[in-house]
């Protein structure tokens, strides 16, 4: 007798899968292990039932889902964790886990628990009890990959042969180096190393030489170092050139024929002074009804760049294009982002356009529709060329920029009004002379900007919100969005108490867009705007791509993903590849929705990394080339603010963005760290006659005198220029007294030229 099929029922389905995770309470499964284990295929009904339960007992809370599309049950039963480690100035580290906790947070790894792990690795993590109201903390247990250790650093020597101490903080051992392994280099040369592996965390860790990047005094600013410490790539394989070469710049009429024509539209383009790329154009024309349309016109890169070709499995692993200073990495080819896809001025080029219907006397978006499209941009305007027209309403298509300013700014209260959080991240950029960076100047963000801002972001969403259409009709859709989960709830306390002891209040339970958007507008035209606007950024969980959608936190939208930079970014390509699908009659078959399925996990993991990568290389080359600039200006003195306070000195920004410390040994007297209002306070020193003199802390503005400059791991030294601020409640401060000069003086010989007193000896071993 036949054997009777098993009957898969919600409840059963949720019985056995709780039954199979709670035998195995430490790992999480991808849905087609689970499937198997219950005997499901994956081409069957019950296989999109399993999708249904998974999804609800994730909405209750019985389990969680992972970043790479893995369930299992959540945090509370769980003793290990696996992610990425990320190692701060402190010496401390973060991870990150790749799935099983709540989205956005991390775990603190003190030093001493680190093991052999370095910046990159991916490391399974043992969690220690959790403490109520901190963050959660662990040890490394074992390093499940290593990360591609490429350091640069200077070769040194030693009696005990050749070491290499690595620049830019990130590896914190000093590396020894064989003579053997020297390859041709020789002390005092600037170095990329590569590591063999380490297993003892009681030895150095051992490498050899990769290449020799110059001496120490090498002269001249160069990002070989940024470059060979974040792994960067510096060409395209052959194979993608040889496929580049092959593609054809015409643009046929059968090509045309599948696509709206805009040709005879008035579309331009508005872009940085520096960009060479042009991947977004705009139009707008006035309807009969009074509302209008805006088109927000795409480069169609998917056009010329092909799923699985040579072309798109390089654009897959670089991600994202890389912006240093004075040179770019791109993601794509030159002749690609730079001709076939780049909407120059009076060019025939394909793309994918969003069309917005859209009230103008309130910002609403009445309606969208999507399509591929030919256009032929008229014009191509800088942001300050596009600014100055706005003002003057002078100039060739003046009218029709103020039209379009005028209608962002209702889209940008619509989007205010909604909760959407406005940061005002600040950006650098560079003059040159000679090929060098001689300064740094803080970019203007002009109207203009938040106008090409504004309607990006409305084109992204559009896009998002259709997909959203097409899972409510049916089963749950493929895709991949841009998410920002809730901050850290530790995270906003710790930034609420130090606005308080700013006089700024913070609701710190529940924080919503509204709350943080509110106490961001308290502090507009404030001394502290700049600082707490920057901690604000930094307590945000960071935004990443996602193969589910949690929502967009810090611009309140339910559905955002990233369309408009395909040129630059792999995730806006592959949303132009899905969304094509999706419009195709009858839309994305069964069979492509499995192959999305199982790939998009890996491609927000690999876009989400490289991402970060890119930030971390991108800030790493401004930082650089700050330094660098002050290499010549040692002695001159800045004005700055504190913008970090620790039991060690004061972290000091001048106007250029170069911050420095000024460690406590250049502060007269003795001083102790109050943690809880992020302050350094003098003890029995020269000012105060109960025992309080200076209070510095973050904020506070000082003068500052440039004593040294590491070009090699991208730091400064400070010392005060000046009295520094003075103490709360002392008002006016009089100038030194002889007798206290005298004081001042004998505690300089002390810390330079003899051994320091017992007491200031404890406080220096404690800091």
């Amino acid at each position: 007798m036949p054997k009777a099929k098993p009957s898969f029922t919600n409840a059963s389905i949720s019985t056995r899968l709780l039954e199979v995770m709670q035998a195995h309470p430490t790992e999480l499964f991808k849905t087609n292990e689970l499937s198997k284990m219950l005997a499901i295929k994956s081409d069957s009904g019950e296989y999109q039932t399993l999708r249904e339960v998974l999804n609800t007992l994730e909405r209750e809370g019985t389990i969680v889902r992972g970043s790479r599309r893995r369930y299992g049950l959540p945090r509370a039963e769980r003793t290990e964790i696996e992610g990425t480690l990320h190692i701060k100035s402190t010496g401390n580290g973060i991870v990150t886990p790749a799935e099983g906790f709540e989205m956005g947070d991390t775990i603190l790894i003190r030093a001493r628990n680190l093991s052999t792990a370095l910046e990159g690795d991916t490391v399974r993590v043992h969690l220690f009890a959790p403490q109520k109201g901190e963050r959660p903390q662990g040890e490394i247990v074992e390093i499940l990959r290593k990360a591609a250790h490429r350091i640069v650093g200077t070769i040194e020597r030693s009696r005990q042969g050749f070491f290499v101490r690595p620049e830019g903080g990130r590896i914190k051992r000093d590396i020894f180096i064989a003579r053997k392994d020297l390859h041709g280099a020789r002390e005092g040369d600037r170095v990329t190393i590569e590591l063999y592996e380490w297993t003892d965390e009681y030895l150095l860790p051992e490498g050899f030489v990769l290449n020799v990047l110059g001496t120490k005094v090498h002269g001249g600013f160069s990002n070989d170092a940024v470059i060979s410490e974040y792994d960067l790539p510096q060409s395209f394989p052959s194979a993608v050139g040889k496929e580049t070469e092959g593609l054809s710049d015409e643009i046929s009429e059968k090509e045309v024929k599948k696509r709206i024509d805009l040709r005879g539209e008035i579309i331009f383009t508005i872009d940085p002074e520096d960009a060479k790329d042009f991947d977004d154009a705009v139009s707008l024309v006035t309807n009969k009804d009074g509302t209008v349309l805006l088109g927000v016109h795409i480069a169609d890169v998917s056009h010329f760049v092909r799923e699985a070709s040579a072309l798109d499995t390089e654009a897959l692993a670089r991600s994202t294009s890389v912006y240093l200073v004075g040179e770019v990495i791109p993601m794509l080819p030159e002749r690609i982002s730079n001709e076939l896809c780049s909407l120059r001025p009076d060019e025939d080029k394909l793309a994918y356009s969003v069309f917005l219907t859209v009230d103008p006397t309130t910002g609403k978006v009445l309606s969208a529709n999507i399509a591929k499209t030919v256009i032929r941009s008229v014009m191509r305007f800088t942001y300050e060329e596009a600014e100055q027209r706005i003002k003057s309403g002078r100039g060739k298509h003046a009218k029709l920029l103020r039209d379009m300013r005028a209608l962002s700014e209702k889209m940008y209260e619509r989007r205010r009004e909604a909760g959407s959080i406005d940061f005002e991240s600040e950006e650098f950029k560079f003059r040159f002379e000679a090929g060098e960076p001689v300064e740094s100047i803080r970019k203007e963000r002009l109207g203009s900007m938040r106008m090409i801002e504004d309607f990006m972001l409305a084109a992204n969403r559009a896009v998002a919100e259709f997909i959203a259409r097409k899972a409510k009709q049916g089963a749950e859709r493929p895709f991949l969005y841009r998410i920002h989960a809730e901050p850290d709830a530790s995270k906003i306390r710790e930034l609420a108490q130090l606005a308080k002891t700013l006089g700024y209040k913070l609701s710190a339970e529940n924080p919503t867009p509204k709350t943080v958007q509110k106490f961001l507008e308290s502090l507009k035209g404030k001394p502290e705007e700049h600082l707490l606007n920057q901690l604000m950024l930094r307590t945000m969980a960071k935004a990443v791509y996602a193969e589910h959608n949690v929502g967009h936190f810090g611009l309140a939208f339910l559905h955002y993903t990233h369309f408009t930079s395909p040129i630059r970014r792999y995730p806006d390509l592959i949303v132009h590849r899905m969304l094509f699908e999706y419009q195709r009659p009858g839309g994305m078959n069964a069979e492509r929705e499995h192959h999305y399925f199982e790939l998009l996990p890996e491609v927000a993991d690999q876009t989400s990394a490289m991402e970060r990568r890119a930030t971390d290389a991108e800030r790493a080359s401004i930082k650089l080339a700050q330094v660098y600039i002050l290499k010549h200006k040692v002695g001159e003195e800045f004005d700055g603010v504190i913008t970090g306070v620790t039991h060690f000195g004061i972290f000091v920004e001048i106007p250029s963005g170069a911050e420095g410390l000024v460690h406590i040994r250049e502060l007269p007297g003795y001083y102790e760290f109050d943690e809880a209002h992020y302050s350094l306070i003098q003890r029995r020193g020269s000012y105060g006659s109960k025992g309080e003199g200076r209070r510095f802390r973050i904020g506070d503005k000082v003068r500052v005198q440039l004593v040294k400059v590491m070009e090699e791991k991208r730091q400064v030294d400070f010392r005060l220029a000046d009295d520094g601020p003075a103490a709360e409640g002392d008002g006016a401060r009089p100038g030194p007294t002889e007798n206290e000069k005298l004081r001042r003086q004998e505690r300089h010989h002390e810390r330079v030229g003899g051994r320091p007193r017992t007491g200031q000896r404890r406080r220096q071993r404690s800091h």
